[in-house]
């Protein structure tokens, strides 16, 4: 019988098998489910603490986000929340263990959810934030991570670390400044004022704000449009946007040649190229 499943059993290019992701263990602090055309949405699902993360989630989400990377029938990931908020942030019932630890000890547990937010803008695929909620702290720093972002109407932005006499350390001080300036960065960590989703487009912060009821089917319908470009390219694009932000000009142009370099000769530039010619949509492969 054992022989029978393995023979059953369609490999993708790194030998790891093609849509491992419907078979991971059971989770607890997250939901997750693939759609036939490889959309993998992540529900954080911890409703009752407004979806602040805790160790657990953090280990479940790395866990998925790190296999997402293997998965070829993964192609766009979404992240959103269960119930009225998208995330809290850090659960702060476990701020007395973390106040207590060394500090190389406290270094030490928060560098695992610096990761998961450096795995999540590493991922060279497209990662989506649908924003349904209060989005606050690490939630923020979560959202920011992704490389777009959804709000509803009632979404809200918050980033309160100033109250506990702390600041927001898991990367909104340093994704953020770039992509709403520092004057507006300063007002949200130093003032700890709150953005409510219309001002959080104006300002640069989110890409799309719609209704409530009209996050997800808007979130999939953008999602749909994302698989009809070029996967290589999109993830290419991805590491050199992210790249130049911390480089001078010289050397993100330099950058831009070296990913321009690896892409021209794939099968999907190919495809490209003749679709153009042929006045035609392209079909990519990712190859």
């Amino acid at each position: 019988m054992s022989d029978q499943k393995t023979q059953s059993v369609v490999l993708d290019e790194q030998g790891l098998p093609v849509g491992f992701l419907d078979h991971v263990e059971d989770f607890t602090t997250i939901r997750t489910e693939t759609t036939p055309d490889g959309i993998l949405t992540i529900t954080l699902n911890r409703p009752g603490k407004l979806n602040a993360f805790d160790e657990r989630m953090i280990r479940e989400m790395r866990s998925v986000i790190w296999k997402a990377n293997f998965d070829s029938a993964v192609r766009i990931v979404v992240i959103t929340g269960e119930g009225r908020a998208f995330c809290a942030g850090r659960d702060i019932s476990g701020l007395d263990y973390e106040n207590n630890l060394e500090t190389s000890a406290y270094r030490a547990y928060v560098r695992a959810n610096h990761e998961l937010f450096d795995d999540i803008e590493a991922l060279e695929k497209p990662v989506i934030a649908a924003v349904n909620g209060i989005c606050a702290g690490g939630g923020v720093e979560m959202a920011v991570a992704c490389d777009f972002r959804l709000a509803s109407t009632s979404a809200s932005f918050l980033l309160p670390e100033n109250q506990l006499g702390v600041i927001p350390a898991s990367g909104a001080c340093s994704r953020m400044i770039q992509m709403i300036g520092i004057g507006r960065l300063k007002e949200m960590v130093m003032a700890a004022l709150p953005v409510a989703a219309d001002e959080a487009y104006r300002i640069g912060l989110v890409n799309r704000v719609c209704d409530g009821k009209d996050l997800l089917p808007k979130t999939m319908e953008f999602a749909r449009e994302l698989l009809t470009r070029a996967p290589l390219a999109m993830g290419m694009a991805k590491h050199v946007i992210n790249m130049c932000q911390n480089v001078d000009t010289e050397t993100g142009r330099l950058l831009e040649r070296l990913g321009q370099s690896v892409l021209i000769r794939t099968k999907d530039n190919k495809e490209g190229m003749q679709s153009f010619l042929e006045k035609r949509r392209p079909k990519f492969t990712g190859a």
